[in-house]
């Protein structure tokens, strides 16, 4: 394949010359041979990935007509950002301002595609897709139609993605492609199952690479391309003329709900590190650098004697304990580079982190005093986001993780205290209601010491559903008693 890749970039390469040289007179008008190689490849990339993509439907519990109403934790949601244009992210009603796709239909049901990674069952596509489901079918079409019922395995909602698996073997599969070398202009191929035409595949180009600020996930770095992709299509692979996955398709920009040439796809390399954490862990593992940063403005520039027009993300604290500290990261060092990719600003350094497991070792340049330095550092573990969608913390309502000297500091707690700290209350929940609030710190639960988040499951799966849980719970210097009911009551 990579050959027919380099023989098809060498014909194209051909018949665009021909084609200028075509104003100088009819003898230089043809380019035999030129469309029929490139489709020969499209062909050739339809084949190979066309048996490993598959349709997801997720079965919402008899809730009909769901619309998507919330992100993860995304500042708002993008459906209300545009009064013009409108990000889909593939299903709902078309039109819908909520919505951007086909009906989920009389039972409550979402639809979207997937692709096989692994010939024992591991099916990568977004969380938005499976995020309500309380059942997830996945259909495979082959000479014949066969459905399989799926487990999540793990979703990271931060990158809007989720892994899926399936009891089956043998499976035909795909492999990531490193996006880190795509260029713009580089042709690309969808394949998914738009309005539930199986298997369709359409062709474009990467029109931008690196788009971010889009308010689509926490998490973003997209690739922009015009390859049609339509409702369906949402978690389907994007691919190279090498057949290899370069994206997960995640959203449109458009008016109507349909293709207009604009589309988004999370990278394969996040995607891949996504698989592997959660396939390997059960839960993304980030990295953890341990600084506080803010972007650089013109009265910072001058104010630390730096170049005009420096950029970069500028460190205003540095956490006690953390792989910053232990690296020799200072407040006022100016991070400029990271692992050979420029930062231009806080939100930059603070996606790059954020796509990169725990563990790994990075390069960063920074400016101090205004001279250049290199440090080398391997990255902190973020804690483990334990709480899956649908278990009974979830359905208390928070989302906790362990307490770290690296939250500690965050939250204003001290590092010897023992406990969960609660990292985010979802609206409407238990939790919600009763007016807890992040950074609170879970110490015991009905009168059992809680040190982990598993400890916090055990507890209240052991309760019996008609009881009362006592939480006693440490927030802003303060310990108090908190009687809630039981999440299965």
């Amino acid at each position: 394949m990579k050959a027919l890749t380099k023989l098809t970039t060498g014909l194209l390469l051909t018949c665009a010359t021909l084609s200028l040289r075509a104003a100088e007179g009819p003898d230089h008008a043809m380019c035999p041979g030129c469309g029929q190689s490139l489709s020969n490849a499209f062909i050739q990339v339809a084949k190979k990935g066309r048996p490993a993509v598959v349709h997801i439907r997720g079965e919402m519990g008899g809730q009909p007509n769901q619309t998507y109403e919330e992100f993860s934790n995304a500042p708002s949601n993008p459906f209300e950002q545009f009064q013009e244009e409108l990000f889909n992210r593939f299903f709902g009603t078309p039109g819908d301002r909520k919505g951007g796709g086909y009906p989920r239909g009389p039972q409550g049901q979402s639809h979207g595609s997937g692709f096989i990674v692994s010939e024992d069952g591991y099916i990568v596509t977004n969380h938005h897709v499976v995020k309500d489901a309380t059942r997830i079918i996945v259909e495979k079409y082959d000479e014949v139609e066969k459905e399989f019922e799926a487990t999540l395995v793990g979703c990271d909602p931060k990158t809007d993605l989720a892994i899926l698996k399936i009891d089956a073997k043998d499976l035909p599969v795909v492999t990531f492609a490193d996006s880190d070398t795509l260029q713009v202009g580089q042709w690309t191929i969808a394949i998914g199952h738009p309005f539930k035409l199986r298997d369709s595949v359409t062709a474009g180009v990467i029109s931008a690479m690196h788009r971010g600020d889009l308010q689509i996930s926490q998490l973003e770095d997209f690739i922009q391309t015009d390859a049609a992709i339509n409702a369906g299509n949402s978690g389907g692979p994007l691919f190279n003329l090498d057949g290899e996955v370069v994206g997960v398709n995640t959203a449109i920009l458009s008016r109507s709900g349909g293709n207009i040439g604009v589309g988004f796809a999370i990278p394969s390399n996040i995607a891949k590190m996504v698989f592997e954490q959660i396939r390997n862990k059960g839960a993304v593992d980030r990295g953890f650098l341990g600084v506080q940063i803010q972007d650089l403005n013109e009265d910072l520039v001058t104010g630390f004697k730096l170049k005009k027009g420096t950029v970069g993300a500028l460190i205003s604290e540095v956490v006690p304990g953390s792989c910053a500290e232990q690296s020799g990261l200072q407040a006022g060092d100016v991070v400029t580079e990271f692992n050979g990719a420029e930062i231009k600003g806080a939100k930059s350094l603070y996606n790059a982190i954020g796509k990169i497991a725990a563990g790994t070792q990075c390069k960063l340049k920074v400016l101090r005093a205004g001279k250049p330095k290199v440090i080398v550092l391997t990255l902190g573990s973020k804690a483990i986001e334990e709480v899956q969608e649908g278990d009974v913390i979830h359905k208390l309502g928070v989302i906790v993780e362990p307490l770290s000297p690296e939250n500690a500091h965050k939250f204003n707690a001290k590092t010897d205290d023992k406990g969960v700290v609660i990292t985010r209350v979802l609206p409407g929940s238990i939790a919600a209601m009763m007016g807890w609030n992040q950074g609170a710190i879970i110490m015991v639960i009905n009168g059992e010491s809680v040190t982990s988040v598993s400890d916090v499951k055990r507890i209240i799966e052991k309760t019996d559903p008609k009881d009362r849980l006592v939480f006693l719970m440490h927030h802003h210097g303060r310990a108090s008693f908190h009687s809630v009911p039981h999440p299965n009551r």
